[in-house]
């Protein structure tokens, strides 16, 4: 009797790629709250804190800015006294020069006088540099934050005396987190040629899904794939890319944390007339037995574009339209008759 097998009708089609990986959360951007100036604490945000939130513009620190403003008012009073020197020898010079046009002054008299007025010039250049210098030490004396961010470290209490230099906290920025995902060299194959070529994403770069078990639900992420990082691993042969989320806050109003563990899917580019056949299909050879009208097994070479644990993406060997098996048959003989079931 025939043997009984399942059979899939062949319908070539475009099919868009993806790429699956899996990695673990980290901020894009990340920077060390160091002081620019010294003092001592007078004012510290209850945000600054391990753990903290905090927003774009917030002040998160203050030190004690009374020998700054002594300082500014000092280079102020400097300046001030610069300028009338300058105006004074401006003046002398152009009194110089239109005597020495009537010939009632020498020319010593004159380069006298340009050269004290070069000098005042100069005095009033690096006075002016002094207020711009002690309005910035002011200013910082003021800490606010760069970005919408949290507090990953600090290491700061009020009243603490700090030094130029020192180390006050570490923050990340919250709306802009990334995900570095391994990638076998050949999954480059199913994305946009641009990331093989250039290491960055052309026009459009690649969506991304990621996924992951938190708050006790099944979460979702929208992401972008933004470039490669061009190297791969010696020892383990991948090649890192790293996707960019700027939407941290999903449609269930939950933030993407940083250090989640999570899978994600990249959409990949879509490529012609390719047919998914279950695995059983597929032999060891690389073939695929084919089924004619006459309900006989045929073995036909194919070409395999992608090989998953389930499925095989065919590109080469197989047209629409044509009937192949896909049950798993341990004894196959060229020609065999079979019975088709549903």
């Amino acid at each position: 009797l025939p043997v009984a097998i399942r059979a899939l009708d062949i319908k070539l089609a475009p099919m868009e790629l993806s790429v699956s990986s899996e990695g673990s959360v980290q901020p894009s951007i990340e920077t060390k709250l160091v002081a620019q100036v010294a003092g001592e604490v007078v004012e510290l945000s209850s945000s600054l804190v391990a753990g903290g939130d905090f927003s774009k513009g917030d002040v998160l620190l203050k030190l004690d800015p009374r020998d700054y403003e002594i300082a500014l008012a000092r280079s102020e009073a400097a300046l001030a006294r610069a300028q009338a020197e300058q105006r004074y020898a401006a003046e002398e010079t152009a009194r110089i020069r239109s005597l020495y046009g009537e010939e009632l002054a020498s020319i010593a008299q004159l380069q006298s006088a340009e050269r004290l007025l070069a000098v005042a010039n100069a005095a009033l250049d690096d006075a002016s540099a002094a207020v711009k210098r002690a309005s910035v030490d002011l200013e910082r004396t003021v800490f606010t934050a760069p970005f919408n961010g949290r507090v990953r470290a600090e290491n700061v209490d009020i009243g603490q005396f700090l030094s130029k230099g020192a180390m006050i906290a570490t923050l990340y920025d919250t709306d802009r987190l990334q995900v570095r995902l391994p990638l076998a060299d050949a999954q480059l194959a199913y994305l946009d040629p641009s990331y093989a070529q250039t290491g960055l994403a052309g026009d459009e770069p690649a969506d991304v899904l990621l996924t992951a078990d938190y708050a006790g639900d099944t979460q979702t992420w929208s992401a972008k794939l933004l470039r490669t990082e061009g190297d791969i691993s010696t020892k383990s042969r991948f090649l890192h890319v790293i996707v960019e989320v700027t939407e941290t806050l999903n449609s269930n109003g939950v933030r993407l944390p940083v250090g989640l563990f999570v899978d994600a899917v990249i959409s990949g580019r879509t490529v012609d007339n390719l047919v998914s056949v279950p695995r059983t299909a597929l032999r060891p050879d690389n073939s695929v037995m084919v089924i004619d009208d006459g309900d006989q097994l045929h073995f036909r070479d194919v070409t395999v574009f992608k090989l998953s644990d389930s499925d095989v993406l065919i590109s080469e060997g197989l047209a629409s339209g044509e009937r192949i098996s896909i049950s798993p048959l341990q004894f196959v003989v060229e020609g065999m008759p079979v019975t088709v079931i549903d």
